[in-house]
C-alpha cells in the first residue's frame, strides 16, 4: 500500500440527530482530501452522506489500519455530529462515551481505540476531527509527565484537555513557560502512535464548519511549513477570536512518539521543526 493512506468522513444528516442538520460537513470531507492529496498521500477514501455507514467507515478504517506497515501514516478526518452515551465498561471519568455521527449509527469511543489496537509497531495514525464533545472522549488514568523541547508557550493555568474517540487517558498539565505534555503512562494496548487534533474541549459544542475553515487557510495550500505544535497555537488563536466558548485540542496515544508534534503539518516527508 501507498506510504501515505487517508480517510475522510463526512455526515450532513445523521440518523442519530436528525433534527438538527448539518450543511458543511460532507463538502469539508473533500476539502481535506485535497489536502491529503497536496500533502502527498497516495491512497485517499472519502466517505460522505449515504455512505458513511457504521459499517462502511469501521471497515475500512479497519482494513486500512491492519495493511500499515512499519513507516506508513493514515490519515483519518471527520467532520459532523458528536454525541454522548452512557458509558458501559467504567472507562470514561465523566461516565459517558462520545461518538462519532454516522449516516445510519454511531461509531463510539472505545470503537475506533479497538480498531488503534490493530496497527503494527512503527505506524502512525494522525486524525483530525471536526465535531461536538471531540475532546471529552478521554478516559481518567495514570499519567507521566514528558516535555518536548519546541512546543509554543503554555498558559499560565493548569489545562486538562482529552482529545477525541482516540485519546483515552490523556491530559495536558501546563504551567507558566513551561511546554508539557501528559501521556498515559502505559499504551493502552496501541502499538501505533497516534496524533490527534479536535476541534474543541471537553464538553464543548464546536460551530460547524469554523475549525476546518481555519485549518485549511492555514495550509493554503501547502504553504505552511511549521510543525502540528504550531499549527494548533494558530487554531487555537483563530477558533477563540470567533468562538471563546470553543477550545481545540491536540493530543498523543499509544506508543510514545516525541518527534511526531514537532514534525512538518500534514507533509509526508516532512522534517522536525525546532524553535
Amino acid at each position: 500500500m501507498a506510504r501515505g493512506s487517508s480517510i475522510h468522513i463526512g455526515v450532513n444528516h445523521p440518523a442519530s440527530n436528525s433534527e438538527c442538520p448539518l450543511s458543511r460537513s460532507e463538502e469539508s470531507a473533500w476539502k481535506v482530501a485535497g489536502l491529503a492529496y497536496q500533502a502527498g498521500y497516495g491512497a485517499i477514501h472519502v466517505l460522505r452522506g449515504a455512505d458513511a455507514t457504521r459499517q462502511a467507515v469501521g471497515g475500512l478504517l479497519a482494513a486500512t489500519v491492519r495493511a500499515l506497515e512499519p513507516g506508513h501514516t493514515l490519515f483519518v478526518s471527520y467532520s459532523g455530529h458528536g454525541s454522548q452515551v452512557p458509558d458501559m465498561d467504567g472507562d470514561e471519568r465523566d461516565r459517558r462515551d462520545e461518538t462519532w455521527c454516522l449516516h445510519d449509527a454511531e461509531l463510539i469511543d472505545d470503537e475506533l481505540v479497538e480498531i488503534w489496537r490493530l496497527a503494527a509497531p512503527g505506524t502512525r495514525v494522525l486524525v483530525v476531527s471536526e465535531s461536538c464533545f471531540g475532546g471529552g472522549m478521554g478516559r481518567h488514568g495514570d499519567e507521566v509527565l514528558a516535555a518536548y523541547p519546541g512546543l509554543p508557550p503554555a498558559p499560565d493555568r493548569p489545562v486538562y484537555r482529552s482529545a477525541g474517540p482516540v485519546m483515552r487517558g490523556v491530559q495536558q498539565f501546563a504551567q507558566p513557560g513551561s511546554c508539557t505534555l501528559r501521556v498515559p503512562s502505559h499504551d493502552d494496548g496501541i502499538r501505533t502512535s497516534v496524533l490527534m487534533m479536535a476541534a474543541a474541549g471537553e464538553g464543548q459544542k464546536a460551530q460547524e464548519g469554523l475549525y476546518l475553515h481555519h485549518l485549511l487557510n492555514l495550509w493554503d495550500g501547502g504553504a505552511f511549513r511549521d510543525s502540528f505544535w504550531a499549527l494548533h497555537k494558530h487554531l487555537c488563536e483563530r477558533v477563540q477570536n470567533d468562538n471563546p466558548q470553543q477550545e481545540p485540542q491536540i493530543m498523543m496515544l499509544g506508543t510514545p512518539d516525541p518527534e511526531f508534534p514537532l514534525e512538518m503539518a500534514f507533509h509526508l516527508d516532512r522534517p522536525v521543526m525546532r524553535g
